[in-house]
This record gives structure tokens, sequence and C-alpha cells, in this order.
């Protein structure tokens, strides 16, 4: 595999004419089968056939219901065309098929998932998408301070604006798929032949094309649109999005004891501890060393639940090819494990040494995977984090692995393998725990990940590189259906500095995923092992992380409700002209905008975008665009007027969050005429209740006016029990009332990001249901 080496369009034969009453499509000698099919809501699918075997995805799309009409139109000349945006051709060259799309009018190219290129404006880009082990594909001399392309995560998806719209384009076909956005990108050009072709170019170096476009008028609608197609992600369980600690050098029962400890000690919440290689019998996966955990792993999993902390571990697909080892055994009886050409068992080099790998490509494989993770489960361990599955072999070319019982080139599927992985051990755990939640951490992934797993974007370095580009990475990412994603906090490779970590923690502690992780050999990162200064600043953060679990979580409900990412692109809320150049600023719902200091300096420019000022958490002030500073606890954390975000009372200490007992701060400009509204809802935060009814919700409306502001709160639903609320309000203290009534106040000192806040607060009120 190239991964550098693109196809070019002059070896490729274009379509000359087709057969709207047929659906022939006429391609020199050739003859296929194009179908266009459109959608509700301006969703559009383009497919051929008949030189290719169907594309054997192992996880479906879910499109709107199919309608009549069409912007989209296959010309009879044989090319693509949609109103008003793009006119293009279909070619195909032996396997590989292409797309190549004139854009009528000047165009911008966000999305592309998880790519390293450091922007979120992708002009000027040639592309691949297919999964590596980047540590392992690559020469460190390029990952460690420098982009490496193409990462762990493929999603072959862009979206385009053109003029006043936005075109998503998805290829949904696992076959390696690239990309060539036009544009010029200098620092990529060192000759005249590296510049990007003047049309967008899309395809595939094998399998059926499939090209799904959707159309919206902003960034939002068509972000929207794709999540529900591809899958948005299930409600997660609330743990899940606390923090991690995380460490390759972690072992078993006496670490996790002794990290619980550290934690309960410094008043730090900690909802996750993690274990990597070390807690396996001989890197055996499935098979806990009784040297670890020489009472079982439950026994550990029981002295954590005190603090409500749990075990993930790691877990592989490479099974060590050991005769004697259960799990080698029972999956070479039932020919659970990928062939060779030769019609043997594939053998990579991984951590067990020669190593087989199941074939999730089979249903009988993935249910046999998750019988294995359902007993997994019920040893005491809490959730899963799947590693080296894109597929990692070693030094071994894993092109020569081969998929459904052997019929399927390596090609066909290897960019779903870790999808397959991510079904099958979601299954084992559900499996387990009927009516818990399960949660998933993964490396690699494709279309329809979104369903199953968290990503977290592979092995970093500990380094100002990573630092500033974990921003664009995530937020490529959120806008290509990926919502729950994020860095390894700190970097897992190399030694980190103070000094990094603090920047990294201010930057991050906001991200969908948060996950403190780093290599054995490494300098220690735990909070308590960093300077006296170090740990008071990660505390701080992590604790405010806490403060907003409400806020996050509701970002997840109305995730899975609307399909709206976690973390978002500032032109995804605004549409202030240059947002897009931006890269080192973000949304984090719609309320919270985030400007960290990503270098060394104490200053940076700010961009508030839109008409109206913003409350600036350092100091509580009402501002506007500019240059803004922040001492070594401080960091740029902006709120949009008329905000309401709920929040935990006080400074929270530890992870219990209890989602009824809930302080909506208000933001709103002194003296201004506002409307806002906001849906809380509150349920147990593990189970499937929610699913069944059992939630219960608060609407809010928040009103300004010259006077002073007005609040309406009333129950929804009270299925989960009623809501217990307080409010604060953030500036000069208001007249104030709520539902009509007149309400004294009383001082409160807030903590966000810089110093003590004075606000006015109302202790709980009784509210009426509807």
């Amino acid at each position: 595999m190239f991964f550098t080496k693109y196809p070019h369009p002059a070896n490729f034969t274009f379509a000359s004419h087709f057969c709207s009453s047929s659906g022939a499509l006429h391609l020199g000698e050739a003859t296929l089968t194009a179908s266009l099919a459109a959608f509700e809501g301006d969703v559009y699918h383009l497919s051929l056939s008949g030189r290719w075997a169907p594309n054997g995805c192992l996880e479906s799309l879910e499109p709107p219901p199919q309608t009549e009409g069409s912007r989209v139109r296959i010309t009879p000349e044989g090319g693509i065309e949609m109103d008003g945006l793009f006119a293009g051709d279909i070619g195909v060259s032996g396997e590989a098929s292409m797309f190549r799309l004139r854009l009528h009018g000047a165009a911008r190219f966000y999305g592309m998932g998880e790519k390293t290129f450091g922007r979120v404006e992708l002009s000027g880009l040639r592309t691949k998408f297919w999964n590596t082990d980047v540590w392992g594909d690559f020469h460190f001399a390029q990952w460690k301070e420098h982009p490496s392309d193409p990462p762990y995560f493929s999603t072959p998806y862009v979206c385009v604006k053109i003029g006043d719209e936005y075109v998503g384009l998805l290829l949904h076909n696992p076959y390696p798929t690239f990309m060539q956005t036009p544009g010029t990108d200098e620092s990529r050009v060192f000759v005249e032949w590296q510049r990007t072709a003047p049309e967008l170019i899309l395809g595939s170096e094998g399998g059926e094309p499939h090209l799904w476009i959707i159309c919206g008028p902003t960034l939002r609608e068509v972000t929207r649109k794709l999540q529900k197609l591809v899958g948005v992600t299930p409600t997660p369980p609330l743990w899940s999005l606390g923090y991690h600690q995380s460490r390759w050098g972690y072992g078993g029962h006496d670490d996790l004891v002794a990290l619980d400890a550290k934690f309960e000690e410094h008043q730090i919440p900690c909802d996750g501890l993690w274990l990597d290689l070390d807690y396996m019998n001989g890197f055996r996966i499935f098979n806990t060393s009784k040297e670890m955990f020489p009472h079982g792993a439950a026994a550990t999993a029981e002295a954590l639940k005190r603090n409500g902390r749990r075990i993930v571990p790691i877990i592989d697909p490479g099974v060590k090819q050991d005769p004697g080892y259960a799990v080698y055994d029972d999956g070479r009886s039932k020919g659970a494990f990928c062939k060779n050409a030769e019609g043997g068992e594939f053998v990579g080099l991984v951590w067990p040494g020669e190593t087989v790998f199941p074939d999730f490509t089979l249903p009988k494989v993935r249910e046999w995977w998750a019988g294995y993770v359902k007993g997994f489960a019920e040893e005491g361990f809490g959730a899963a984090w799947v590693d080296m599955n894109d597929p990692s072999t070693g030094p071994v070319d894993p092109t020569g692995m081969r998929f459904g019982n052997g019929s399927e080139p390596h090609e066909a599927h290897h960019n779903d393998y870790a999808l397959g992985m991510q079904m099958a051990t979601r299954d084992g755990f559900a499996q387990a725990r009927p009516d818990e939640r399960p949660f998933m951490l993964s490396r690699s992934g494709f279309i329809g990940s979104s369903k199953h797993s968290a990503i977290w974007t592979g092995d970093n370095v500990s380094n100002d590189f990573y630092l500033a580009n974990c921003i664009p990475c995530s937020l490529g990412l959120s806008i290509s259906g990926v919502p729950f994603n994020g860095p390894d906090l700190g970097g897992f490779g190399g030694d980190v500095t103070d000094d990094l970590m603090v920047r990294w923690m201010k930057a991050g502690f906001l991200f969908p995923f948060l996950r403190n992780h780093s290599s054995k050999g490494t300098r220690d990162q735990e909070p308590w092992n960093l300077s006296p200064t170090t740990m008071a600043v990660m505390r701080r953060y992590i604790r405010l992380r806490y403060k907003l679990l409400p806020y996050l979580y509701n970002l997840y409900i109305e995730q899975e409700l609307t399909g709206d990412p976690i973390m978002r692109p500032l032109f995804y809320e605004f549409d202030d002209q240059g947002l897009d150049a931006i890269n080192d600023e973000f949304m984090i719902g719609p309320s919270i905008l985030q400007a960290p200091i990503l270098g060394k300096a104490k200053t940076r420019e700010v961009v508030l975008p839109g008409d109206e000022p913003w409350y600036d958490a350092t100091n509580g002030e009402w501002v506007r665009s500019g240059a803004f500073s922040a001492t070594n606890s401080e960091t740029p954390m902006f709120i949009r007027n008329g905000s309401i975000i709920p929040m935990r009372q006080g400074t929270p200490k530890d992870n219990r969050t209890v989602l009824r007992e809930v302080v909506f701060h208000m933001f709103a400009v002194p003296g201004s005429t506002m409307k806002s509204s906001y849906r809380y809802s509150a349920d147990d935060g593990l189970s499937f209740g929610y699913r069944r009814g059992e939630r219960s919700e608060m609407e809010i409306q928040l009103n300004g006016c010259e006077d002073g502001i007005s609040i309406i709160a009333e129950h929804g639903s009270t299925d989960f029990g009623r809501i217990d609320a307080s409010f604060v309000i953030h500036g000069p203290s208001p007249d104030l009332s709520i539902n009509g009534e007149r309400r004294r106040t009383t001082a409160a000192t807030v903590k966000l990001t810089g110093a003590n806040l004075i606000s006015a607060k109302v202790l709980s009120e009784n509210f009426a249901e509807k």
C-alpha cells in the first residue's frame, strides 16, 4: 500500500452515455449499471454495479424515507450534476472508481475525520483513507513532530461549502479510498506537479462505488443529516464522561488500589482506572494474570466500587498462536481466524509473538468473541479499551490477511475490521449487563463506529505539535460523524513537562473524552507526580469538568436526538466570515467557547463571533474580541449571552454526580432584551431506563429586559423524580422574577476559569408540573 501515491484521472475511462430507462452507464467498451436514489431532506445515493462484488460493509446506514424528485441527476452524457453546486464525471480504471466534480463557485472543505493536517479548512490536499498503525507504519522522524497520513481511523467524508450551501460527500466503501481537494497549500508543494487538481476528486481503489450526497444551508444541518445516516452515539454512561487515568505499566490490584487511594487523598474526581498490556498472562487476551490479580479482578472491582471507579482493561484482537491456550484452541476449532492465501491461519507478529486474528467479518466469529467478552466483563471489568485493531500486524504485511473464510481480499475489510471488533465487544458487555449502557474506547474504526465506541486519536507525543493538532483533529472527527472522541491528555510518548501538561489540561479539560495516558519508560504524569503547582492546576480543571458534567451529559442526550456534536468549530454556530481559518478555538455545545493559549506566551488574540458580547469566565466581565491574557492557572473561556448552563453545586471533589440536583447558571448582558430557552434532562446515567421513559425534564426560559431578568421554570416529565434546581445569575444582581413572582437573591461565589466571581443566587424552588 502506497500511502502517498494517488490514482490519476488520465488513467481512468469516464462515462460517455447514460440510459435512464435501463440504468446502463457506458464507459468506453464497458457497461455498468448506475442507480440514483433520493431521500427526504436533500439526501441522495449514487451507486455503480456490474464490475464489483457487492460491498460487505459490516454496519448499515440509516437513510431517511425515500422520496420522488431530485436535485441530483445523472446526465445523458454519463456525468453527474447537482443544481447550482457541481457538475462532474464518473470514471473507472480496472477495480478503481472516481468521481471528478467541478464546483460552481469558490469552495471550502471540512471534515475528513481523523486527520493531522493541523487545520480545520482542508483545501489543496491529497489524502487516503486506510487505517494504519502510525507508530508501526511510519518512521518516528515523521510522526514525532509532523503530520502522518493516513492515521488510525478512516472516515471518507468531506463537507464542501459552495457559495451559501453545504454539500456532504460520503464514500460508503470499506476499500481504500482517496480524496483530492482543489486549492493551494504551498507548504505541500515543492514541485509544480504536487499541486492538486482544479476539481474535487473522490474515489476508491476497489470495491463497489457508493457515494452519498447530503445538502443543506448550514454546516449544522448537513452534520445532523450525516450523523443520523451513519448512526448517532447512544447516550453514554455518565461515568464515561469523567476523568480517566491510564498508563502502560499499571498491572493489577496493587496499582489500582494505590491509584484509588491517591485520587481520594488529593480529592481529584476520577471515574476510570485503565490497564494496558501488563495485566494479562503473557499477552494472552481474556487471560488475566493471577500474579496481578491474586484474588481475581472481581475483588479489586469491589474495592474500587466504594469510590465509584471502574477498571477498564485493554483488549487487542491478536490471539497468541499457542496450542494449549484455550482461546486459541477454541477459535481454531471453530474456524474463527483470518486465513492467508494458502488457506492456513494468517500469522502476524505483535505483543504475544506469532499471533492470529479473529475474522470479525463473519457473524459467527463476532458471536464467538462476544461470548469471551461476556465472561471477561463478569470477572469485574467495567468497560473495554480495544486497541491494535487497525489491524496492526507488526512487521508483517497485513495485506496477506484474508477475510470471509479466505474468500475476500484484505482490502475488502481492512478499514472496517475495527468496526467488527467494536460490534462484537459491545455485544459481549450487553450480554453480561443487559440493562447497563456499555462503554468502549477504540483506536481504529470506520463509518458506523459512532454507534458502538468512543474513539481516541491514537498514540501521540508529549510535545507542542500534538497539543496544537488535537483541536483541528477532534473537530474534524466531530463534524464527520464521530462525536465521542479525544486525544491522550499530556501525550502518550515522551516525557511531558509541567508547562506542557498545564497548557494541555487547560486546552482539553472539556473535550468529549478525557483520558490521561502515558507510555512505559516515560515520566509519570499522574497529577501528584508532577509539581505541586501543576497538580493544583490539573485538579482545578478536572473539578471544573465535573462541575460542568450536567451540561456535557445533556449535550450527549441532544446528540442522540438531533445529531449535533459535542465539540464544534466556531462556524458551526456562527456565520461570520473567516471563522474556518481559526484552528485554535472551539465551541463545547452552543454556549461555551474555549480559546486556549497553546504556546508558551501568556496572551493571545481571541475572536469572539456574533454581534453580542461574551461573558469572560476568568473575570466576570462582558467583553468583545481582542487580546486576552491568562496566568498559569487560567485559560480564556467565554460564555454566550443568553446561555443557561446546568452545573453541579459548589466545587466537586469526587465523581458522585446526581443529575437531579442541579444549579442553572444564567448568563445575560445586564439591561439587554433577549430570550433563550433550555431543556434539561436527568436520569440515572447508567441504565437503559431512559429509553423506557425513566427520565425527568425541566424547561427553562430566560428573558432579559431593561429592568432585570425573568425566569420561567417548569417540570416536564418527572418519571425519574423531581429535579431539585437552584439558579445563579452572573453579573450585577438584577431585579428577578421566577414564574412571575419577584424573588430576592443572595450573594454567591462561583469559580470558573479565573478569579472568584460574585454572582446572585436563588435557592432551590418547587416548580409546578406541566
